[in-house]
């Protein structure tokens, strides 16, 4: 019995899930780790409003910047296809159709942020229009980066993405310590996260060199780009509708209201995304590990439950830490002060953020198999997050509430479509 056990310990550390997940986790919680100290500065060294302009702009470029994580999961989907059947040539004209594309497309995104500057500046109530023009700037470098980190994560080099994670976190702290050091005030955040952003893509170039170096003898070689628009559109608004649940609540609190209470909330939302920070390298190595399973006729269910667990304990217990011990996280995590008001709602929106890691692993799970049909679904439950929070935003309780009750139904719905898809079928 011992034996046996010893034995499925072994296995399940050397499982290629597993020692991926790994790397990911070290590098990202290196790198949440120097985020974390330099939010903690952000929080303590400037005023509430200054943290809430701040934060209301990062989660504006998070849901500018969904493009360009739609865009990493095509790109791993059909890098992942190629790799694994050994078409090196293939993949590389896969990489230079994706970089024209992305070098137009994140051209013509800062072009965008530059002409609604004004209008997005009032909406959130901001003194200076110099503020959406710098986010439209790290936007565009978020679109130059995906690409490289998409290869990467195609190629399997977790051990590399997790180097590029820990060196680019690294000068995103440097960077915004010492330009608020310097009194840019909030404009100090937004350049570490451009300067951390670009220098990732410069480094990312390292192991693709070769790859992006090869010369393609096989002149009749080409890309299928009917196959590639079948799948990213789909996935782009379904990637986009995932993204916004967990932004669209800051935005929309930092419009309803006032500057300080929108401050609180932000650092609410900060903290209760540790859940999801902590636990996304699962469904970031998984996706490939499905895509190179699926591709080449292996049992990938197995993958699928291994992946649900690893999110779902360490998910549960930062949960209940936060129902047990609020006041502790908020003072670790923001200094104390009058953060402590929003203590009483930690536990809750850890429970919101347990149920929506879960789905992200379920959405990444199916489009890694290229079933896109859940798009409806998920798009829906984005826009219904949305339009209930425009109507019952009352306290944080409506809004946390309203988060977490769409968050749980689109669970069930995306559980009951892999049993019926997957399980019951096959049986």
């Amino acid at each position: 019995m011992k034996d046996n056990i010893l034995g499925l310990s072994q296995k399940l550390i050397k499982h290629e899930l597993i020692t991926g997940s790994f790397f990911i986790f070290l590098g990202s919680m290196f790198a949440n780790f120097l985020a974390f100290l330099l939010n903690v500065f952000l929080a303590r060294n400037l005023s509430y409003a200054d943290y809430a302009i701040f934060s209301s702009l990062l989660s504006v470029i998070i849901i500018a910047s969904v493009p360009a994580a739609s865009l990493n999961t095509i790109i791993v989907k059909f890098a992942t296809v190629y790799h694994a059947k050994n078409q090196i040539e293939k993949l590389k004209l896969l990489y230079i159709k994706f970089l024209k594309f992305i070098l137009c497309l994140s051209f013509f995104i800062f072009l965008l942020f530059a002409v609604l500057s004004i209008p997005i500046s009032n909406f959130l109530r901001l003194d200076n229009v110099w503020y959406v023009v710098l986010a439209g700037v790290t936007v565009a470098a978020f679109y130059l980066n995906v690409l490289n980190g998409a290869f990467l994560q195609s190629l399997l080099k977790f051990s590399f993405i997790s180097l590029v994670t820990s060196v680019s976190g690294l000068i995103k702290l440097l960077v915004g310590v010492a330009l608020i050091y310097l009194g840019f005030r909030a404009f100090g955040g937004l350049w570490s996260i451009f300067f951390m952003t670009f220098a990732s893509f410069l480094i990312g170039f390292y192991p693709l060199r070769e790859m992006i170096l090869l010369k393609v003898k096989n002149k009749d070689i080409s890309i299928k780009t009917d196959e590639i628009y079948s799948f990213a559109i789909p996935a782009f608004v379904t990637i986009l509708s995932l993204t916004a649940f967990t932004s669209m609540d800051v935005i929309l609190v930092k419009h309803f209201f006032n500057p300080q209470e929108a401050g609180f909330y932000a650092g609410l939302s900060l903290i209760g995304k540790v859940i999801f920070y902590f636990t996304f390298p699962i469904p970031m190595v998984m996706f490939p590990l499905l895509v190179k399973r699926h591709s080449t006729g292996k049992n990938f269910n197995s993958l699928f439950y291994l992946a649900l667990i690893l999110v779902l304990l360490p998910s549960l217990a930062i949960t209940v830490f936060y129902f047990l011990f609020p006041e502790i996280v908020i003072n670790l995590f923001l200094g104390g002060r009058d953060y402590l008001s929003v203590a009483k709602y930690l536990g809750f929106f850890g429970l919101y953020l347990t149920v929506f890691s879960l789905v992200n692993v379920c959405v990444n799970f199916f489009l890694s198999l290229g079933k896109t049909k859940i798009a409806p679904a998920v798009v829906g439950s984005s826009i219904l997050q949305t339009v209930l929070i425009f109507f019952y935003h009352n306290n944080f309780y409506e809004i946390i509430g309203v988060s977490l009750a769409v968050s749980t139904a689109l669970l069930i719905f995306l559980l009951s479509y892999y049993f019926n898809n997957f399980v019951i079928q096959s049986n």
